[in-house]
């Protein structure tokens, strides 16, 4: 049943209490042997060994390194160790590494029998400590808001529960609802105030307002809440008192009220009407968010019902995404400060008191997510990565959308590309210099002329000219005239080459002009500088 591991550089000891003692009688399964540190890991890699034997002196690895490190691969392990060395400070670096016990060598073999049937009964009792009803019990409570949380998802997306399981999990869960109760949703979107906010952070700002809420509702209300797949923050308030409902309302103003004051930050709070546990909580869900989505920007600290809210019309004109210049031609173009421009218009930046709804804003984010696309893809790019993370965010969490946080979006994702862009233009002109500079050494008693360099890049020369300096500060001519000189000198000293081969080797059409070039250049002509050196 169980797995023993014994371990020691000293074969001899091994194969001895490996064969030695009846291991079967005390419930092991099998004994692995193993002669070094390096040899236990790779068995406790992929094994699932329960008790280890070590010594605690070896060549490569000590014991108690061992036992750290093969606690990274089992937690649960239990450690005896061996020892031929009496001494304190092993002693006290064994408990501290949680060994079972400290056996000296030569190992009695009637107490290491004992030692390891404690560390069985040791497993036993912690498994059973695992299974116990505390345990249980102690895990549900840990996990009681993410649980009630999942409760909550499945009723809003109208999962089909038989109401004697509902009762069960709403009783599980400690949650006062039962079915039949009066009671009615509030969901809650967090407003621009919080763009400042990364994405990560928004948990923090749910538990906080949640909190706010619980304090602001109990005096007569009892909440269960959650946070949907969307993003928004659910409420289902209920109240022992009927009546006590339709006064909802005042609570809501006072919990936006109060989320201003200590979180600077608005919320939009739209109401249902009261109903019948459980019955319309995915349809007045889902009503309050169309309530929300229609009044997303038109004012801050929004307060709806859903009946004002579905007689409510949406006067905002079209998002205009087509009109030129189109988004895509403006990227694989490289005009990122137009690009960027057209994105703020077709956001509304410039005008904050008319931001778009949510649809616009959710369309406006698939047709810039979709040009970017279109760019990686030309780039043979993995589309997940170079969106970001944000972009799954944004996507997973619509309730988060605004026009703030996708244009930062949007700006860092071009800020990225027009970097890369920068990177690999910085490398095709690095290349392209190289190249220009291997024509030209490898050409130099050819007639070479920036057109002939030209022709060989196939790039016009003019521009051609001003990448060259771009990336190396000089000119063609300049690099040509330099590359000509440092040959010219080095064949003079080091070769017995005439003047006028080597003036024709260099490019020049008459050694008198090479002459002429070498003395302005050196201050001597090539005959006195080979004499001179």
């Amino acid at each position: 049943m169980y797995q023993l591991l014994i371990v020691d550089d000293e074969a001899s000891v091994v194969d001895s209490l490996a064969m030695t003692i009846p291991w079967d009688e005390l419930g092991i399964e099998e004994v692995h042997c193993a002669y070094s540190a390096e040899e236990a890991l790779q068995i406790a890699a992929r094994t699932p060994v329960d008790i280890m034997i070590t010594d605690i002196r070896m060549p490569e690895m000590d014991g108690l390194e061992l036992i750290g490190k093969i606690r990274r691969l089992s937690r649960k392990i239990r450690c005896i160790i061996l020892s031929g060395h009496d001494e304190f400070e092993y002693a006290q670096k064994a408990i501290q590494y949680q060994a079972l016990s400290y056996l000296l060598k030569p190992v009695d073999i009637k107490a290491l029998i004992e030692t390891v049937h404690n560390a069985i009964e040791d497993i036993e009792r912690e498994w059973e400590e695992i299974s116990s009803y505390q345990r249980l019990k102690h895990t549900l409570h840990a996990n009681l808001p993410l649980l009630r949380n999942q409760l909550l998802n499945d009723l809003l997306q109208n999962k089909r529960i038989q109401p004697e399981r509902l009762e069960e999990r709403l009783s599980k869960i400690d949650v006062s609802f039962r079915i039949g109760d009066p009671y009615l949703i509030m969901v809650i979107r967090l407003e621009e105030d919080f763009s400042g906010y990364d994405l990560h952070s928004l948990s923090l700002l749910e538990y906080a307002v949640s909190n706010i809420a619980e304090e602001v509702f109990q005096e007569l209300f009892e909440l269960w809440h959650g946070v949907t797949e969307q993003g928004y923050l659910v409420f289902l308030i209920k109240s022992g008192e009927g009546e006590s409902l339709a006064r909802v309302d005042a609570y809501a103003i006072k919990l936006q009220n109060h989320v201003q004051k200590y979180l600077k930050g608005s919320l939009t709070v739209c109401l249902s009407s009261i109903g019948t546990f459980p019955h319309d909580t995915a349809d007045s869900y889902m009503a309050s968010v169309r309530a929300i989505n229609r009044n997303v920007g038109k004012n801050k600290s929004y307060f709806l019902t859903v009946e004002d809210a579905e007689t409510a019309t949406d006067n905002r004109s079209a998002v205009q995404l087509y009109e030129p210049p189109l988004l895509p031609v403006l990227l694989q173009s490289g005009n990122w400060d137009e690009a960027l421009a057209k994105i703020g218009r077709l956001l509304s930046m410039s005008d904050p008191e008319n931001e778009p709804s949510r649809d616009q804003l959710f369309t406006v984010f698939l047709h810039l997510s979709s040009s970017f696309t279109m760019l990686f893809e030309s780039w043979g790019q993995p589309v997940e990565e170079r969106l970001g993370e944000e972009f799954d965010l944004l996507l997973r969490k619509k309730s988060q959308l605004s026009r703030q946080r996708i244009f930062e979006w949007a700006k860092k994702t071009i800020g990225a590309i027009r970097a890369k862009t920068s990177r690999q233009l910085e490398d095709s002109h690095q290349q392209i210099a190289s190249r220009v500079r291997t024509f030209i050494q490898d050409r130099l008693a050819e007639g070479i002329s920036l057109q002939t360099i030209a022709d060989h890049v196939e790039l016009h020369p003019v521009y051609l000219a001003k990448v060259y300096k771009s990336v190396t500060g000089e000119t063609v001519g300049d690099y040509l005239y330099r590359i000509r000189m440092e040959r010219a000198a080095h064949l003079l000293r080091n070769t017995d080459l005439k003047i006028a081969e080597i003036s024709a080797r260099l490019g020049f059409l008459a050694a008198p002009h090479f002459i002429k070039i070498f003395k302005r250049h050196y201050g001597n002509t090539p005959q006195e500088y080979r004499n001179n050196g």
